[in-house]
């Protein structure tokens, strides 16, 4: 079941590591964004201070934290941020959620009181509308030995920039191509722009989808999700809360008995470590031999039910971008539904 919190960040501070680590697990099952995990109190008390309460946050802790001082915590208490001490709960999955969301219960009371109000008073006509579209964001990622995940994201970013603003961010920190590929295509859209993530500051301040409405993340291989949940370092943090701000998630694999291997363990962890979000799997061919055509068998299988596409070979994908047009090769074609299908998932 999903998070029944709209916009809730949360901040782990639990020095023992096996019941952290079963927290974080828990929540990340549940939908939730998992932003910080705190190893003692100083840390905890700059990472409170920094957010400022620029957005809503839960504090999950105990008093076993690191110098852990009460005073200081309940000292940077505002509206915005709710602390929930676990010192009483017994480790067990049902009561620990049994209890966050008792404990969140009368915030959302207040919220929804607020939403009623709203509606009772409508907005004139004078008044601007502060409604405002949801960003979307298609997360491409895959399997190791270079599927082409960059090639395809590139391809998709330049689709959709010719009819909106698109930020295509370069997530892959092992090996950026973003910026190469760029350079190598012949015509790239005026309305696209390159965020590198590896010249940012590696900060929890990084977010997706602020600067445009659509935004394309090209987050390189996905490790193993059991890894990645359980992970404090920086890296790990970004993965988790990219896949939270996630519209639609594009999964791409590379036509190999492996890929297929990775494939397969992909789809048995994702449904039970993070949240429920519409992905798209690709098969990206590479060739026409009666092995190719016995993994596009087998990939058709495993994705029977889901949204999936075996990519046709396109030696070109590197340097003619797809565009808009009437005259589409099988590869064009295939990008243009992909790009609609990620948009309806807005």
């Amino acid at each position: 079941m999903q998070s029944e919190i709209p916009q809730l960040q949360v901040i782990t501070a639990i020095s023992e590591a096996e019941c952290e680590d079963f927290v974080s697990q828990l929540l990340f099952s549940q939908g939730w964004s998992i932003i910080y995990r705190a190893l003692d109190m100083t840390s905890l008390i700059k990472n409170l201070e920094a957010r400022n309460g620029a957005l809503r946050t839960v504090v999950i802790y105990k008093s076993d934290l690191l110098d852990f001082s009460r005073e200081k915590l309940d000292s940077l208490a505002n509206s915005k941020v709710t602390h929930i001490c676990l010192d009483n709960v017994e480790t067990n999955s049902h009561k620990l959620m049994t209890y966050i969301r008792g404990q969140l219960r009368l915030p959302l009371i207040f919220e929804s009181h607020n939403i009623e109000k709203s509606a009772a008073n409508p907005i004139s006509r004078n008044e601007p509308n502060p409604i405002t579209l949801k960003p979307c964001i298609i997360t491409v990622t895959g399997t190791v030995g270079a599927p082409g995940r960059s090639s395809i994201a590139l391809n998709i970013a330049n689709l959709l920039s010719f009819e909106s603003e698109v930020d295509i961010y370069d997530a892959d920190i092992r090996a950026p191509a973003l910026e190469y590929l760029l350079g190598r295509s012949r015509k790239n859209s005026e309305k696209l722009s390159l965020v590198n993530i590896a010249t940012q500051e590696r900060t929890n301040q990084i977010k997706i989808g602020e600067q445009s409405r659509i935004s394309i993340v090209d987050l390189g291989a996905l490790p193993p999700l059991e890894e990645v949940v359980n992970d404090r370092r920086w890296q790990a943090g970004f993965i988790n809360r990219t896949l939270e701000e996630t519209t639609t998630l594009i999964y791409l694999c590379k036509s190999n008995g492996l890929s297929l291997i990775r494939l397969e363990q992909f789809m048995t962890q994702f449904p039970v470590l993070l949240r429920n979000l519409p992905i798209i799997y690709l098969l990206n061919q590479s060739g026409n031999s009666r092995e190719d055509r016995a993994l596009a068998n087998r990939f058709s299988k495993m994705s029977d039910g889901e949204r999936a596409f075996i990519l046709p070979v396109n030696e070109r994908v590197n340097s003619e971008l797809v565009e808009p047009g009437k005259r589409q090769n099988p590869f064009s074609k295939a990008i243009s539904e992909i790009g609609r299908i990620a948009q309806e998932n807005m």
